[in-house]
C-alpha cells in the first residue's frame, strides 16, 4: 500500500460511518463523542479506466481488482479519533489523533454540516451551525501540534545544524524525516516563506509558519460536510458555496447503499440505481428515497470525494508498469498487474525508482507500451501510460 488518506474532524461528525462506507469495515458507530478511541485502518478503492480492453482480455491485478473495464486501485484509509480544542496539548484523544495523521498523504476533514453537535461533539437540541469555527479549530490544532513537533529539542538541534555548515534544507530534512519530506521538499518549503538563515535564532512564529507550509504541501485535501440529508436546498447551497474545496455528503446514506450492494440488492454504484429482483417492496421503497438524497444538487458520494482528493487535490496520475511492452505482461505472464499512483510531473526515471531502487539506479531507457516509442529518463509520464523500464541487469 503506497497511499494513505486520513479522515479527521471533531468528535461525532460521522467519521466512522463514512470510514465504514468507504472500506466495508465495521467500525463502531454512535451518536456520542469519542466513539472511536483508537485509529481504525482500512482499504478503500478509487476508480480508473483500465486499458486491458485494448488487449481483448481481462487484466490480473496484483492489488485491488478490475470490474467491467474499471480498475479499482487501493488506498489506505485511517479514521482517527475526534479532535477537540487543546488536542495538540494532549486533551481528549489528541496525541493518538495527531500521530495517526503524520504519515498521511492527504486529509479529508469532516464537519457537521447540520450543526447538530457542539464543538465537543455533544448533540444539540437546536442546530447551531458553526462551520467556519469548526474547520478552523481542527486545522489550528493540527498546525499547533506540528509546530510543537518541529520545535522539540530545537536549541540543541539548531546549534549543531548551524555549526555544521549544511544548508538549512538539508539540516531540517533530517529533523523532519518522519514527515517523509525530501531535502528538495524541505528546501522548497523554506523558499516559499520568510525564515532566518540561522536556525538557532528561530522563534515560535517561525515554527508556526513552517508548520502551516508543511501542512499545505504534504497534507492537502478537501472539506467534507456530513449529514446533507438533514439540510434543505437553501442550507445546502449556502454551505457548498463557502469554498471551492468543500463538498457535502450523507454518511448514513452511503453506508446503507454500500450494504445494499454487498447484499446484491443494488447492482450498481452510479445513478440511476439498478435495484435487483431480490429487493423486497420495503427495501425498494427505501432505496428509491436514498436515490433521491444522492441525486441532490450538492451531493457527493464518499468514493467520489476520495477520488477528488487523490486525482484533483494531490494531482495523482495512474501508470501501469509492465515487463513486456508488446503483451503488457509481467514476468509471470499476468496482464497489467500493477497500477501505480504517480505525481503529475513525474518522469520515467521516477517510475523506475518506484519499481525498485536498483532499477532506477541502472536505468537505460523506457518504452511506451501503447506507441512503442523509446523514452528517456526525463520523459514526463501521462495518465494511463503503460510503460516498460529497461535497466542494466
Amino acid at each position: 500500500m503506497s497511499f494513505k488518506v486520513g479522515l479527521i474532524g471533531k468528535p461525532n461528525v460521522g467519521k466512522s460511518t463514512i470510514f465504514s462506507a468507504l472500506t466495508k469495515h465495521n467500525a463502531e458507530i454512535g451518536n456520542y463523542p469519542f466513539t472511536t478511541v483508537k485509529p481504525n485502518m482500512g482499504t478503500a478503492f478509487i476508480r480508473f479506466p483500465c486499458p486491458h480492453k485494448d488487449k481483448g482480455r481481462e487484466c490480473n491485478p496484483a492489488d485491488g481488482y478490475c470490474l467491467n473495464g474499471t480498475r479499482y486501485i487501493p488506498v489506505q484509509i485511517v479514521d482517527v479519533p475526534g479532535l477537540i480544542e487543546g488536542a495538540s496539548e494532549g486533551k481528549g484523544m489528541g496525541n493518538q489523533f495527531l500521530e495517526s495523521v503524520r504519515d498521511s498523504d492527504a486529509i479529508i476533514q469532516l464537519f457537521d454540516a447540520s450543526g447538530r453537535t457542539d464543538m465537543m461533539g455533544n448533540p444539540l437540541p437546536v442546530p447551531e451551525p458553526v462551520i467556519g469555527e469548526e474547520i478552523d479549530m481542527v486545522r489550528n490544532e493540527l498546525r499547533k501540534w506540528l509546530s510543537s513537533f518541529i520545535s522539540r529539542d530545537w536549541e540543541r538541534f539548531a546549534k549543531k545544524a548551524d555549526s555544521s555548515g549544511d544548508r538549512p534544507g538539508k539540516s531540517l530534512q533530517t529533523k523532519l524525516s518522519q514527515l517523509r519530506l525530501t531535502e528538495h521538499d524541505t528546501s522548497e518549503i523554506l523558499a516559499s516563506g520568510v525564515f532566518p538563515s540561522q536556525l538557532s535564532i528561530w522563534g515560535e512564529s517561525d515554527f508556526r509558519d513552517l508548520a502551516s507550509l508543511i501542512i499545505e504541501r504534504t497534507k492537502p485535501g478537501i472539506y467534507l460536510g456530513n449529514k446533507i440529508d438533514l439540510l434543505d436546498e437553501r442550507q445546502a447551497e449556502e454551505i457548498a458555496t463557502l469554498r471551492n474545496d468543500l463538498y457535502l455528503t450523507s454518511g448514513e446514506t452511503e453506508l446503507i447503499l454500500m450494504k445494499a450492494r454487498e447484499a446484491g440488492i443494488l447492482r450498481n454504484e452510479d445513478l440511476p440505481f439498478e435495484i435487483s429482483e431480490k429487493a423486497t417492496d420495503q427495501q425498494r421503497s427505501a432505496l428509491i428515497k436514498l436515490q433521491e438524497t444522492s441525486s441532490r444538487k450538492f451531493y457527493t458520494g464518499v468514493r467520489k470525494a476520495l477520488e477528488i482528493t487523490v486525482f484533483n487535490k494531490l494531482r495523482r496520475i495512474v501508470v501501469f508498469p509492465v515487463y513486456d511492452e508488446s503483451t503488457w505482461e509481467d514476468r509471470q505472464g499476468r496482464l497489467l498487474p500493477d497500477a501505480f499512483l504517480m505525481r503529475e510531473g513525474d518522469t520515467a526515471l521516477d517510475l523506475a525508482f518506484r519499481i525498485h531502487t536498483e532499477i532506477g539506479e541502472n536505468f537505460i531507457r523506457a518504452i511506451d507500451g501503447k506507441t512503442r516509442r523509446t523514452l528517456g529518463k526525463d520523459h514526463l509520464l501521462s495518465n494511463g501510460d503503460v510503460i516498460k523500464i529497461v535497466s542494466k541487469s
